[in-house]
């Protein structure tokens, strides 16, 4: 455990991440990260992580709460909500995990150095345990919920679609597809929108001059 004082949250940080968990995870490795669609360049980019990033069809997204501050466009690709393959993961473990060591901070506030690592690495031990404890649960209670969500939610969506008249499954994909492309096109002000301004700054020079 370690303090960040100088350097920051830099790229090499995750980089070195990823790297380890190239190492210990199989392939189609699915990675969340709050900048992962910018980091998934800079990854991919990299001499010594994108071949094996590659080789290994891994693939980074933005977690499902940090995803909703993303523009609409970058959610459109980004957003666990509209990949498929993600499931019930809203790649939010780290949030989780700072959520609950929240309560450290009201008895480290004033604390030395030395005392506040202490602290903290005593706290994430026992959380480490109770979590390991509680894994067989967590993994049956989120089995069982995603048979319910098969068993149930195919006829919900079946009956929806008819009420709404969309007539197939791709429609959902045409409608992404039809929004990127709409969202794409606004990347750059429209002539009109870009004049406006440009004559009414225009007009208040002449009357100034006059």
């Amino acid at each position: 455990m370690c303090d960040m004082v100088r350097s920051g949250e830099l790229a090499k940080y995750p980089l070195a991440m990823v790297d380890r968990l190239l190492e210990l995870c199989g392939p189609r490795l699915m990675i969340g990260y709050d900048i992962g669609c910018g980091f998934s360049a800079t990854a991919n980019q990299s001499s010594l992580l994108g071949p094996r990033i590659h080789a290994k069809e891994c693939r980074f997204y933005v977690g499902s709460f940090h995803g909703h501050a993303h523009c609409r466009l970058c959610q459109l690709d980004w957003h666990p909500l509209y990949i498929p393959g993600c499931g019930l993961e809203d790649f939010e473990g780290c949030e989780h995990c700072f959520s609950e060591s929240n309560a450290v901070a009201s008895h480290t506030g004033h604390a030395s150095s030395f005392h506040q690592k202490q602290a903290i690495q005593l706290h994430f031990q026992c959380w480490n345990s109770d979590k390991y404890a509680e894994l067989s649960t967590f993994l049956y209670n989120n089995y069982r919920q995603a048979l319910q969500i098969l068993d149930t939610l195919p006829t919900q969506l079946t009956a929806a679609k008819k009420e709404l008249k969309i007539p197939s499954d791709t429609m959902f994909d045409t409608w992404r597809n039809e929004e990127k492309e709409y969202l794409s096109s606004l990347k750059q002000e429209p002539e009109i929108d870009v004049l406006r301004p440009e004559y009414l700054r225009t007009l208040r020079k002449l009357h100034d001059a006059q």
